[in-house]
């Protein structure tokens, strides 16, 4: 009789999720410590962390078609990343919480300062400043409850097109059970 190694569907994108989620925590103190100088270098640095998130996602992809043996259908693949998306995207969402409500509640206000600062030093028009800094107005929506909800939907949402578009690039057929024409 032949035994054939059965593999959990939630392992794999649950021991990925919890890596992705301790690199977006460091990530995100790393950001707010020693990147909100400028709101150049914060962006900058944002954009190469999610990039280093979106680099774990296809590791959990990678990651699962070779548990399944190198074939793996779309939804098998995707199935792992979307649990590992979940578990980031909360891992970001406490940790943004008890960061910025707890360990540095000024930090918003101190980032609106330099930016201002900074805008200003680029001689930048004034309706350019303050259209800049109405974008840090809605900051304190998003520290409530329901913001805190809509931006974690927000972020599974993003986070899962990604991860769609990276298990269709992933999957591959095992040509035993494809048909013979």
């Amino acid at each position: 009789m032949l035994m054939i190694n059965q593999v959990s569907k939630y392992r794999n994108g649950i021991r990925f999720g919890i890596i992705t989620g301790l690199l977006y925590t460091v990530l995100l103190f790393v950001r707010y410590r020693f990147f909100a100088v400028n709101p150049v270098s914060f962006g900058l640095f944002a954009a190469i962390s999610y990039i280093l998130v979106l680099l774990l996602y296809l590791f959990t992809g990678i990651s699962r078609k070779k548990e399944l043996g190198g074939y793996a259908e779309m939804k098998e693949i995707f199935q792992s990343i979307f649990i590992a998306i979940l578990i980031a995207e909360g891992a970001y969402l406490i940790f943004n919480f008890i960061y910025l409500k707890y360990a540095d509640p000024t930090f918003w206000e101190k980032f609106r300062t330099t930016s201002l600062s900074y805008l200003e030093k680029m001689k930048l028009p004034r309706d350019q400043i303050d259209q800049q800094m109405k974008a840090y107005q809605n900051v304190d929506d998003q520290m409530r409850p329901l913001g805190l909800l809509m931006g974690y939907g927000y972020g599974v949402i993003i986070d899962s097109i990604f991860g769609f578009i990276i298990a269709y690039i992933l999957r591959k057929k095992n040509p035993s059970f494809q048909e013979i024409k």
